[in-house]
């Protein structure tokens, strides 16, 4: 990969309008993420994605603040006029970006009228769900009617960490992009296995961020849900094929997580196709892509066959307007 001849399809990159900071005031919450760099304009996301190797980009538009802040009518109107804003900024280079749109769960209600409205009317290319909002965690029974929804169209839907309500609480404050965050999408992971929604829905496509979290380490501990179940009917009962059945159907994505410990655990446990490159950008600056970059050009644990589906032909078998548009 060189970036005279940018290649890479990024399916983690975070694009903060206007639109979706102005919901955020009306809602009267509070960005705790604030990058500093922004894509002002789509023109501008290309050329930064240009210049850091990146052909294409399925852009995500939301910050950890999320799309629910206790307000169904709030969040409805954040998610409606951020999909809207996003349909028409990626339109002015639809062969370069693609994008990711956000619904207002714990709303369910509100939740399957704008997938619809996302899907169907503004062609979205898939949707972004953050590990939870309100406290209800993507992987919630009460989630059901929704995710039902999502197999039948056979979604793709990204899995964004959000922070968490504790945090704050935590006696040494760090933050929480660096620890907390992988454990967001821990939660949600193991919360759609274990409530039964990974075997009940196999035709979403999940896409884990920042290679699952700590679920790939942690794939084969997922065996004492089978043994040690206190909640009837056990686990065990009502998921007999086990619990690391399941663990390779996830999509993960390398942000962050483009190192060799991180990458070993990762490809040990993804089914070949199943992992897309991220970048993470414009919350990880840089130098820090860079050697993420160097890293997976260079790690002897991939072939080039898996280096390049990583790169970008995985993401092409995902996103059917990467392959329509393939300028």
């Amino acid at each position: 990969m060189t970036i005279a001849d940018p290649r890479l399809i990024d399916v983690h990159h975070h694009c903060v309008l206007p639109e979706y900071q102005n919901a955020l005031v009306r809602a009267g919450a509070a960005d705790p993420s604030k990058p500093l760099r922004k894509n002002a304009s789509p023109q501008e996301a290309v050329a930064s994605m240009t210049s850091l190797g990146i052909d294409k980009a399925v852009v995500n538009p939301l910050s950890v603040a999320g799309v629910h802040h206790g307000n169904d009518t709030d969040a409805r109107y954040l998610c409606q006029s951020v999909s809207e804003a996003l349909a028409k900024f990626v339109s002015a280079a639809p062969d370069k970006l693609g994008f990711f749109a956000p619904l207002p769960y714990p709303d369910i209600d509100g939740a399957l009228r704008q997938l619809e409205l996302s899907l169907d009317t503004l062609k979205a290319d898939g949707i972004i769900l953050l590990s939870n909002q309100n406290g209800v965690y993507v992987g919630d029974r009460r989630m059901d009617p929704l995710l039902a929804e999502l197999n039948r169209r056979k979604a793709v839907v990204f899995v964004h960490p959000a922070r968490p309500a504790f945090l704050d609480t935590l006696p040494v404050q760090i933050w929480g992009a660096i620890i907390e965050y992988t454990f967001e999408t821990t939660r949600v992971a193991t919360y759609l296995i274990y409530n039964e929604f990974m075997r009940k829905y196999p035709d979403i496509k999940w896409i884990l961020a920042h290679a699952g979290g700590c679920i790939p380490y942690l794939s084969f501990r997922l065996i004492m849900m089978e043994e040690q179940d206190i909640n009837k009917p056990p686990f065990a009962e009502r998921v007999p094929e086990g619990a690391r059945q399941w663990v390779d159907r996830f999509y993960f994505d390398t942000a962050i997580s483009a190192s060799p410990p991180a990458l070993a655990a990762m490809m040990e446990v993804a089914r070949p196709g199943h992992v897309m490159y991220g970048s993470d950008w414009p919350y990880v600056d840089r130098h820090a892509i860079e050697l993420q970059h160097e890293c997976l050009d260079t790690w002897k644990g991939l072939s080039d066959g898996t280096r390049n589906a990583i790169q970008r032909e995985s993401a092409l078998a995902l996103f059917p307007r990467f392959r329509n548009n393939t300028a």
